[in-house]
């Protein structure tokens, strides 16, 4: 009895390597931006986190960045992009994404992610409420097409 069910293991982990022998995994397809390895979408998650200390303090977003930096002398997440080097673009009142509710505060200067560019998308919820902070990936256009248009007009 011991025999057959040690030829039926054998013929079994056989038959196993003769059909993983015949098949093939497929060529990895080129990787998306995404924010799981991309160091700019990290950094900017991080940011986060400072906003909705400043506003937990304050009650409001910072008017400026220099605010934003003095909220949390500990955490000192570099606000440039990793990739091109320049300092983040912020405004409070900055461009509103096309389809999404909220405007984007934070974001490259550049598109630099696979043309396109990283930000932090504010929703201030209603009052006394923290607003909903994400990292979104944002096409060049049509929303920095928009605002290039504005500031040449």
């Amino acid at each position: 009895m011991k025999t057959s069910s040690s030829l039926i293991y054998i013929s079994c982990a056989l038959a196993f390597a003769v059909a993983a022998a015949g098949c093939r995994t497929a060529a990895p397809a080129a990787r998306r931006a995404g924010a799981d390895f991309d160091p700019c979408a990290e950094r900017l998650h991080d940011t986060c986190g400072r906003f909705l200390l400043y506003y937990s303090i304050n009650g409001r977003l910072p008017d400026t960045l220099d605010e934003l930096k003095r909220v949390d002398a500990q955490t000192v997440t570099p606000l440039v992009c990793p990739i091109s080097g320049k300092p983040y673009v912020y405004s409070k009142d900055g461009p509103r994404p096309p389809g999404r509710a909220g405007r984007l505060v934070l974001y490259d200067a550049e598109p630099v992610h696979c043309g396109m560019r990283w930000g932090i998308l504010a929703d201030v919820a209603a009052e006394g409420r923290p607003p909903t902070l994400r990292v979104i990936l944002v096409p060049e256009t049509p929303v920095f097409a928009a605002e290039k248009q504005k500031k040449a007009g």
